[in-house]
């Protein structure tokens, strides 16, 4: 549908229909607020490491809701308005998704520009058709980034997944619910574990 990431906008939620607060107020009803906002952080972390150009509704980052109205054209402030309270409420999830757009602005491998660049550079793991994991790399330096690869793995499902990692010194990037643009620590090689409802990215220098 598209000829290049260029033309592509990635998003989650916009100002039409429900915020993703809300949706996943919707979705998962007995849920607890933190495990909505994990799912909110995997959800904005698939949009920010994909190619083309990623779009955040405003108040996303502090879990902004508009108490369920999906048309808020007519509706008043009381709905419509953004509670700046929330970012103190709710800084976990504002850092990650500072630390998130700051990865994005830092590694050119998430803003490749051609479809050619994208054929060669990413690569699909084989996860046996484990539902809701999606795991592939980002390879060989893509559009000269300093990393040489780049591993993603995406848990949507509510139980932890066991993923084997290449051999090689990794960066990890993300984990858990938790994303440091310059890395969390490292992690060698082998059997690793992916959180629910979370995202793990690993990096390897060379």
């Amino acid at each position: 549908y598209a000829l290049s990431p260029t033309q592509v906008i990635n998003y989650v939620s916009c100002h039409d229909d429900l915020t993703l607060t809300d949706k996943l107020i919707k979705s998962l009803p007995d849920e607890s607020t933190a495990d909505r906002q994990r799912a909110a952080k995997l959800a904005q972390t698939i949009v920010f490491t994909s190619q083309g150009t990623p779009f955040m509704f405003a108040g996303e980052e502090i879990f902004r809701d508009k108490k369920g109205v999906h048309n808020s054209y007519k509706s008043p402030d009381s709905i419509n308005t953004i509670d700046w309270s929330k970012k103190h409420e709710n800084a976990d999830l504002f850092n990650y998704y500072r630390e998130l757009i700051k990865l994005r602005k830092s590694h050119p491998a998430f803003r490749m520009t051609t479809a050619e660049d994208v054929a060669k550079h990413i690569v699909f793991d084989n996860t046996n058709n484990e539902p809701n994991l999606i795991s592939y790399s980002i390879k060989d330096n893509a559009n000269g980034d300093a990393w040489k690869e780049i591993k993603l793995i995406f848990n949507g499902s509510d139980d932890s997944k066991e993923v084997k990692v290449p051999k090689g010194n990794w960066i990890v990037v993300a984990q858990d619910g938790q994303l440091n643009a310059e890395g969390l620590g490292m992690s060698k090689d082998g059997k690793l574990t992916v959180a629910p409802r979370s995202a793990l990215i690993l990096a390897k220098e060379k």
